[in-house]
Protein backbone atom coordinates (compact mmCIF):
# COMPACT_ATOMS: atom_id res chain seq x y z
CA UNK A 1 0.00 0.00 0.00
CA UNK A 2 1.54 3.30 -1.04
CA UNK A 3 1.89 6.00 1.59
CA UNK A 4 0.96 9.67 1.51
CA UNK A 5 3.07 11.75 -0.85
CA UNK A 6 3.55 15.25 0.55
CA UNK A 7 3.56 16.66 -2.98
CA UNK A 8 0.82 14.38 -4.29
CA UNK A 9 -2.31 16.52 -3.94
CA UNK A 10 -1.98 19.04 -6.72
CA UNK A 11 -3.00 22.68 -6.56
CA UNK A 12 -4.80 24.73 -9.23
CA UNK A 13 -7.20 21.90 -9.90
CA UNK A 14 -9.78 24.05 -11.70
CA UNK A 15 -12.51 21.50 -10.90
CA UNK A 16 -12.88 20.40 -14.50
CA UNK A 17 -15.64 17.86 -15.01
CA UNK A 18 -14.60 14.26 -15.50
CA UNK A 19 -16.60 11.12 -16.23
CA UNK A 20 -19.02 9.93 -14.95
CA UNK A 21 -20.17 13.44 -14.02
CA UNK A 22 -22.28 15.36 -16.59
CA UNK A 23 -23.48 18.43 -14.72
CA UNK A 24 -24.21 20.87 -17.57
CA UNK A 25 -24.52 21.21 -21.33
CA UNK A 26 -22.75 23.50 -23.77
CA UNK A 27 -25.74 25.84 -23.97
CA UNK A 28 -25.59 26.71 -20.28
CA UNK A 29 -25.39 30.49 -19.79
CA UNK A 30 -22.16 30.75 -17.84
CA UNK A 31 -19.67 33.55 -17.30
CA UNK A 32 -16.64 33.92 -15.01
CA UNK A 33 -17.64 34.70 -11.44
CA UNK A 34 -20.95 32.82 -11.47
CA UNK A 35 -21.66 30.94 -8.25
CA UNK A 36 -25.00 29.35 -9.12
CA UNK A 37 -24.12 26.19 -7.26
CA UNK A 38 -26.34 23.21 -6.65
CA UNK A 39 -24.85 21.12 -3.85
CA UNK A 40 -25.88 17.48 -3.73
CA UNK A 41 -27.09 15.70 -0.61
CA UNK A 42 -25.81 12.25 0.45
CA UNK A 43 -28.49 10.41 -1.56
CA UNK A 44 -26.84 11.73 -4.73
CA UNK A 45 -23.21 12.35 -3.75
CA UNK A 46 -22.46 8.96 -2.15
CA UNK A 47 -23.58 6.89 -5.18
CA UNK A 48 -21.60 9.27 -7.40
CA UNK A 49 -18.50 8.69 -5.24
CA UNK A 50 -18.98 4.93 -5.49
CA UNK A 51 -19.16 5.20 -9.29
CA UNK A 52 -15.47 6.13 -9.31
CA UNK A 53 -12.99 3.27 -8.93
CA UNK A 54 -10.10 5.13 -10.58
CA UNK A 55 -9.21 8.83 -10.65
CA UNK A 56 -6.32 10.04 -12.77
CA UNK A 57 -4.01 11.80 -12.56
CA UNK A 58 -3.12 11.05 -8.92
CA UNK A 59 -3.43 13.82 -6.38
CA UNK A 60 -6.72 15.34 -7.54
CA UNK A 61 -8.60 14.78 -4.29
CA UNK A 62 -10.30 18.18 -4.25
CA UNK A 63 -11.51 17.73 -7.81
CA UNK A 64 -12.87 14.27 -6.95
CA UNK A 65 -14.90 15.52 -3.96
CA UNK A 66 -16.08 18.50 -6.01
CA UNK A 67 -17.37 16.18 -8.72
CA UNK A 68 -19.27 14.13 -6.12
CA UNK A 69 -20.79 16.93 -4.06
CA UNK A 70 -21.36 19.75 -6.56
CA UNK A 71 -21.05 20.53 -10.23
CA UNK A 72 -20.43 24.18 -11.07
CA UNK A 73 -17.99 24.99 -13.85
CA UNK A 74 -15.62 26.48 -11.30
CA UNK A 75 -15.62 26.63 -7.52
CA UNK A 76 -12.44 28.66 -7.09
CA UNK A 77 -10.73 26.06 -4.90
CA UNK A 78 -7.07 25.37 -5.54
CA UNK A 79 -6.74 22.34 -3.25
CA UNK A 80 -7.92 20.61 -0.07
CA UNK A 81 -6.45 23.37 2.10
CA UNK A 82 -8.52 25.95 0.21
CA UNK A 83 -11.65 23.82 0.64
CA UNK A 84 -11.07 23.67 4.42
CA UNK A 85 -10.47 27.43 4.54
CA UNK A 86 -13.78 28.09 2.76
CA UNK A 87 -15.76 25.71 4.98
CA UNK A 88 -18.08 27.45 7.45
CA UNK A 89 -19.78 24.65 9.40
CA UNK A 90 -16.75 22.73 10.69
CA UNK A 91 -16.77 19.77 13.06
CA UNK A 92 -13.80 17.94 14.58
CA UNK A 93 -15.25 14.53 15.56
CA UNK A 94 -14.44 11.39 13.55
CA UNK A 95 -18.03 10.30 12.89
CA UNK A 96 -19.15 12.55 10.00
CA UNK A 97 -22.48 11.79 8.34
CA UNK A 98 -22.52 10.38 4.83
CA UNK A 99 -22.10 12.90 2.02
CA UNK A 100 -19.91 15.49 3.73
CA UNK A 101 -16.30 16.44 2.91
CA UNK A 102 -13.64 15.20 5.33
CA UNK A 103 -10.31 17.03 5.65
CA UNK A 104 -6.69 16.39 6.60
CA UNK A 105 -3.61 18.62 6.89
CA UNK A 106 -0.36 17.33 5.42
CA UNK A 107 2.11 18.07 2.67
CA UNK A 108 1.68 21.20 0.59
CA UNK A 109 -2.00 20.84 -0.31
CA UNK A 110 -3.65 18.71 2.40
CA UNK A 111 -6.14 15.96 1.63
CA UNK A 112 -9.91 15.69 1.31
CA UNK A 113 -12.34 12.78 0.88
CA UNK A 114 -16.09 12.20 1.05
CA UNK A 115 -17.73 10.50 4.01
CA UNK A 116 -19.72 7.28 3.59
CA UNK A 117 -20.86 7.39 7.22
CA UNK A 118 -19.79 5.19 10.13
CA UNK A 119 -16.27 6.69 10.23
CA UNK A 120 -15.45 5.59 6.66
CA UNK A 121 -14.57 7.79 3.69
CA UNK A 122 -14.14 7.21 -0.03
CA UNK A 123 -10.81 8.64 -1.11
CA UNK A 124 -8.63 9.09 -4.14
CA UNK A 125 -5.21 7.40 -4.16
CA UNK A 126 -6.37 4.64 -1.82
CA UNK A 127 -5.22 1.90 -1.52
CA UNK A 128 -2.75 3.06 -4.20
CA UNK A 129 -2.20 6.08 -6.42
CA UNK A 130 -4.83 6.50 -9.11
CA UNK A 131 -7.37 4.26 -7.36
CA UNK A 132 -10.49 5.21 -5.39
CA UNK A 133 -11.40 3.18 -2.33
CA UNK A 134 -13.11 3.05 1.07
CA UNK A 135 -10.97 3.60 4.15
CA UNK A 136 -11.50 4.26 7.84
CA UNK A 137 -10.66 7.83 8.87
CA UNK A 138 -8.29 6.58 11.59
CA UNK A 139 -6.61 4.19 9.15
CA UNK A 140 -5.92 6.89 6.57
CA UNK A 141 -4.63 9.25 9.26
CA UNK A 142 -2.16 6.73 10.65
CA UNK A 143 -1.17 5.09 7.34
CA UNK A 144 -0.38 8.37 5.61
CA UNK A 145 0.95 10.16 8.70
CA UNK A 146 -1.32 13.16 8.15
CA UNK A 147 -3.34 15.23 10.64
CA UNK A 148 -7.10 14.86 10.80
CA UNK A 149 -8.83 18.23 10.66
CA UNK A 150 -12.50 17.28 10.72
CA UNK A 151 -15.48 17.61 8.41
CA UNK A 152 -17.92 20.29 7.35
CA UNK A 153 -21.67 20.38 6.84
CA UNK A 154 -21.15 22.71 3.87
CA UNK A 155 -19.14 22.76 0.66
CA UNK A 156 -17.15 26.00 0.30
CA UNK A 157 -19.78 27.77 2.40
CA UNK A 158 -22.82 26.28 0.64
CA UNK A 159 -24.87 24.06 3.03
CA UNK A 160 -25.16 20.38 2.11
CA UNK A 161 -28.83 19.31 2.09
CA UNK A 162 -30.21 16.18 3.70
CA UNK A 163 -27.87 15.94 6.70
CA UNK A 164 -28.73 15.05 10.28
CA UNK A 165 -31.98 13.23 9.64
CA UNK A 166 -32.74 10.10 11.64
CA UNK A 167 -33.31 6.80 9.89
CA UNK A 168 -36.78 6.72 8.37
CA UNK A 169 -38.73 3.88 6.79
CA UNK A 170 -37.09 2.82 3.55
CA UNK A 171 -33.89 4.83 4.10
CA UNK A 172 -31.74 1.72 4.19
CA UNK A 173 -33.46 0.31 1.14
CA UNK A 174 -33.84 -3.42 0.62
CA UNK A 175 -31.24 -5.53 2.42
CA UNK A 176 -30.68 -9.25 2.05
CA UNK A 177 -30.42 -10.79 5.54
CA UNK A 178 -27.71 -13.11 4.28
CA UNK A 179 -25.61 -10.14 3.12
CA UNK A 180 -25.06 -8.86 6.66
CA UNK A 181 -24.01 -12.04 8.38
CA UNK A 182 -20.88 -11.72 10.60
CA UNK A 183 -17.70 -11.57 8.51
CA UNK A 184 -19.36 -10.09 5.42
CA UNK A 185 -17.92 -6.95 3.79
CA UNK A 186 -20.24 -5.14 1.39
CA UNK A 187 -22.41 -2.06 0.92
CA UNK A 188 -25.35 -3.61 2.79
CA UNK A 189 -23.08 -4.08 5.83
CA UNK A 190 -21.90 -0.48 5.67
CA UNK A 191 -25.43 0.87 5.44
CA UNK A 192 -26.69 -1.37 8.22
CA UNK A 193 -23.78 -0.54 10.55
CA UNK A 194 -24.18 3.20 10.00
CA UNK A 195 -27.90 3.00 10.79
CA UNK A 196 -27.26 0.76 13.80
CA UNK A 197 -24.68 3.14 15.29
CA UNK A 198 -26.80 6.26 14.72
CA UNK A 199 -29.76 4.54 16.40
CA UNK A 200 -27.89 4.07 19.67
CA UNK A 201 -28.36 6.63 22.48
CA UNK A 202 -25.84 9.48 22.65
CA UNK A 203 -24.44 8.33 26.00
CA UNK A 204 -23.88 4.83 24.59
CA UNK A 205 -22.04 6.19 21.53
CA UNK A 206 -19.88 8.38 23.76
CA UNK A 207 -18.96 5.44 26.02
CA UNK A 208 -18.14 3.10 23.10
CA UNK A 209 -16.72 5.63 20.66
CA UNK A 210 -13.10 4.46 20.89
CA UNK A 211 -13.97 0.78 20.41
CA UNK A 212 -16.28 1.51 17.48
CA UNK A 213 -13.66 3.58 15.67
CA UNK A 214 -11.00 0.93 16.22
CA UNK A 215 -12.89 -1.43 13.89
CA UNK A 216 -13.20 -1.18 10.12
CA UNK A 217 -16.82 0.00 10.05
CA UNK A 218 -17.48 -1.61 6.68
CA UNK A 219 -16.81 -4.99 8.29
CA UNK A 220 -19.43 -6.68 10.44
CA UNK A 221 -16.80 -7.50 13.03
CA UNK A 222 -16.62 -8.04 16.81
CA UNK A 223 -17.44 -4.49 17.86
CA UNK A 224 -20.44 -4.07 15.57
CA UNK A 225 -21.69 -7.50 16.65
CA UNK A 226 -21.47 -6.32 20.25
CA UNK A 227 -23.30 -3.09 19.40
CA UNK A 228 -25.98 -5.15 17.66
CA UNK A 229 -26.35 -7.36 20.74
CA UNK A 230 -26.58 -4.27 22.97
CA UNK A 231 -29.33 -2.92 20.72
CA UNK A 232 -31.26 -6.15 21.20
CA UNK A 233 -30.76 -5.86 24.98
CA UNK A 234 -32.22 -2.35 24.97
CA UNK A 235 -35.20 -3.49 22.91
CA UNK A 236 -35.63 -6.61 25.07
CA UNK A 237 -36.04 -4.47 28.19
CA UNK A 238 -38.94 -2.67 26.52
CA UNK A 239 -40.62 -5.65 24.89
CA UNK A 240 -39.13 -9.09 25.80
CA UNK A 241 -41.72 -11.03 23.81
CA UNK A 242 -41.04 -9.18 20.57
CA UNK A 243 -37.26 -8.87 21.07
CA UNK A 244 -35.88 -12.14 22.51
CA UNK A 245 -32.15 -11.97 23.14
CA UNK A 246 -30.14 -13.67 20.37
CA UNK A 247 -27.03 -15.72 20.88
CA UNK A 248 -23.64 -14.35 19.82
CA UNK A 249 -22.40 -13.59 17.23
CA UNK A 250 -25.48 -11.55 16.52
CA UNK A 251 -27.10 -11.93 13.13
CA UNK A 252 -29.72 -9.18 12.74
CA UNK A 253 -33.22 -10.39 12.07
CA UNK A 254 -35.84 -8.83 9.78
CA UNK A 255 -37.54 -6.98 12.64
CA UNK A 256 -34.33 -5.12 13.53
CA UNK A 257 -33.66 -4.26 9.89
CA UNK A 258 -37.16 -2.79 9.67
CA UNK A 259 -36.65 -0.86 12.91
CA UNK A 260 -33.54 0.78 11.40
CA UNK A 261 -35.45 1.84 8.29
CA UNK A 262 -34.68 -1.07 5.98
CA UNK A 263 -36.68 -3.63 4.11
CA UNK A 264 -35.42 -7.21 4.64
CA UNK A 265 -35.17 -9.35 1.56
Amino acid sequence: MSGFDKDLDKGDQEEEVVAPDLPFDDDWDWKPGDRDITVRGPAQSVPKARAFTKYDPPGMCCQFVWNCIAAPRRFGLADANAAWARAKSRRTDQNPPAGVPVYWAGGKHGHIAISLGGGVVRSTDWPEKGRVGDVKIATMTSSWGITYRGWSADWAGVPIPGLGSKPSPGKLGRIDDEAIRPGKRNDAVRRFNAALWSSMPADYRAAHDKEWKSEASDLYGPVSQEVCFDKYVMLNKKDPKRWPLPSKPVWPGPALIRLLGGAPD
